[in-house]
């Protein structure tokens, strides 16, 4: 409770006179009381009421004076839309019968193109298309301008002289033209090569057989493209040769987890067990460790069959008995890598140890062996035959 002040009805001591219209009553408490009891409710609904005042008068654009009186350059024409020719070419005009003679090298300049084609040995010549080299492919809308484009355009899966010869809408439309068609090439592959097919001239010296290599089919082969020589610099041609031929590439990470593609070449001491190996007649030895050391640094571009846009290759090996080819799956191209500020060359090292294939590698290469091997009628191999697989290849590994 707030303190009081007890008033006497007659103080003994004098009083302050009282200021003229100041009210003689007082309260009698002599501090400041704070309630705290909650308002009540409003005891109606709030509603809106209208805003007397404008609306604008806050944000309503006033230019000033200095805008008023700024002038602005005016962009217009040179010639104000004006055209006006100070030559008359009626001046110049002269008549047929007024032309001066041209002089015969500037006829000879004017005259228009034959657009005959001359029949010339060396025209014929150019006019060949070979199926083996690409043609050049022209980004631009002149041939297809006034003619369409026709199935001529592709003429690079069965061969332009061939497609020239057969007729396009008849050419393979059933199974039985298709399987005619392959019986014709074993048929002509029979045929003995006596003369060049466009150069009578040209006589064979030997004709060897093209055959799918089947011992080295099972190995898939990809084409490693530098965009530099990878030779050592500084060592002789032949062991230049030598350490390449046996160099290895693998796919390795650095300390920031930036993947790069790593050239290593052999050590001296490499070189020596793989020149002991092959005179001994063996691909490697048990329990030996062969050692490369890294050479160079490289990123990496990789295109595969499943890629698209991939066109696939085959490369051609000669042998004593005939020539064989084989398909390359991946093709990988090499750019030189660049160090960063502050690294340094890496000094990393490879150590190689053989060991035998595992089942899965064993079942790939078999997987590729097969595509070799003539399709079935039936359905290909049953599940008993790769049972039996199966357990041949864990009888090896227990051998």
């Amino acid at each position: 409770m707030a303190p009081t002040i007890q008033r006497t009805g007659s103080g003994a001591g004098p009083q302050r006179p009282s200021r003229p219209g100041e009210d003689d009553r007082r309260s009698d408490l002599i501090c400041r009381v704070k309630y705290c009891n909650t308002l009540p409710d409003i005891p109606f609904d709030p509603k809106f009421i209208a805003y007397p005042f404008d609306t604008q008068r806050f944000i309503s654009y006033n230019p000033t004076g200095l805008e008023r009186n700024y002038k602005y350059e005016l962009l217009t024409e040179h010639d104000l839309g004006v055209t006006i020719d100070l030559i008359n070419p009626d001046a110049y005009a002269l008549g047929d019968y007024e032309r001066p003679a041209m002089d015969p090298a500037d006829e000879k300049l004017l005259e228009e193109d034959n657009t005959a084609v001359t029949n010339t040995k060396r025209s014929v010549q150019h006019g060949i298309a070979l199926s083996w080299m690409r043609r050049p492919d022209y980004i631009s809308t002149e041939q297809t301008r006034y003619q369409p484009t026709t199935i001529e355009k592709v003429e690079s899966d069965i061969g332009f002289s061939v497609r020239k010869k057969m007729n396009a809408d008849d050419l393979y439309m059933d199974r039985d033209s298709q399987v005619e068609a392959i019986e014709k090439t074993f048929k002509d592959a029979l045929i003995p090569i006596t003369t060049h097919y466009s150069k009578p001239h040209v006589h064979p010296v030997e004709v060897l057989s093209v055959l799918p290599d089947s011992n080295m089919w099972k190995y898939p082969c990809a084409q490693v493209i530098f965009d530099s020589d990878p030779s050592p610099i500084g060592v002789p041609p032949p062991l230049q040769n030598e350490q390449m031929s046996q160099a290895m590439i693998r796919g390795v990470m650095d300390e920031s987890g930036e993947q790069f593609v790593a050239y290593f070449l052999p050590t001296d001491d490499t070189l020596e067990k793989r020149g002991t190996d092959m005179t001994e007649g063996v691909d490697y030895k048990d329990e030996a460790e062969y050692e490369y050391k890294m050479a160079r640094e490289y990123n990496w571009n990789v295109k595969s069959k499943a890629s698209k846009g991939y066109e696939e290759n085959f490369f051609f090996l000669f042998r004593g008995d005939g020539v064989y080819y084989n398909e390359l799956e991946t093709r990988v191209r090499l750019s030189k890598r660049r160090l960063k500020a502050g690294q340094q060359i890496s000094n990393s090292k490879l150590v190689v140890k053989h060991r035998p294939l595992n089942k899965q590698e064993h079942k790939m290469q078999r997987y590729r062996e097969r595509n070799l091997e003539p399709l079935q009628e039936d359905e290909d191999m049953s599940e008993e035959e790769e049972e039996e697989e199966e357990e041949e290849d864990e009888d090896e590994y227990e051998d």
